[in-house]
């Protein structure tokens, strides 16, 4: 295999700050969006190119899936039932999971950190927002990171469940 197709098939590899097709609630339509986090090769959170809107990523045939999806009559009863006595829905008691041992050995790297750096110092995440290592950032969903490296529009950032790429230094 030459350089050249090496080159093709990487880049349709999806990589924080490149472009991908999404589900827009906003726009209501499957629209152009720049990936802004990801875990390990999972896309997780999107930016909207046409409305700016930030959000979870939602592929076409996810939203297509979960509408075509019938529900039950009986189904919607049930739930119509238990939402007007009060009742919550019973669940099965859910099974604690193993701990992978690289999350179990970010999270004692990232007590460490955090036990030495004052969270009163800590910047809130924008994409706009252009770290050094070393800081500490104040992310709404993932709390309180560490930026462990910064690699020209992406930062590489400890949180308490992990490592997270996410987008950073790019204009309003």
């Amino acid at each position: 295999m030459t350089g050249l197709h090496r080159l093709e098939r990487s880049s349709t590899e999806p990589a924080v700050g490149r472009d991908v097709e999404a589900w827009c609630a906003k726009c209501g339509r499957a629209m152009e969006h720049t990936i802004v986090a990801m875990v390990g090769i999972e896309v997780i959170q999107v930016r909207c190119r046409t409305c700016g809107g930030t959000h979870k990523y939602k592929t076409v045939r996810e939203v297509a899936r979960a509408e075509a999806e019938p529900r039950t009559a009986s189904e919607g009863r049930a739930e119509k039932a238990r939402a007007s006595s009060g009742e919550k829905a019973a669940r099965a008691p859910a099974k604690p999971k193993a701990e992978p041992t690289e999350v179990r050995a970010a999270r004692v790297v990232y007590q460490r950190l955090m036990a030495q750096r004052d969270r009163d110092t800590a910047v809130a995440y924008a994409v706009t927002l252009e770290p050094t290592a070393g800081q500490v950032i104040d992310h709404k969903q993932f709390g309180y990171g560490v930026v462990d490296e910064v690699l020209l529009n992406k930062a590489r950032i400890l949180f308490a469940d992990g490592y997270r790429t996410l987008v950073v230094g790019r204009p309003q």
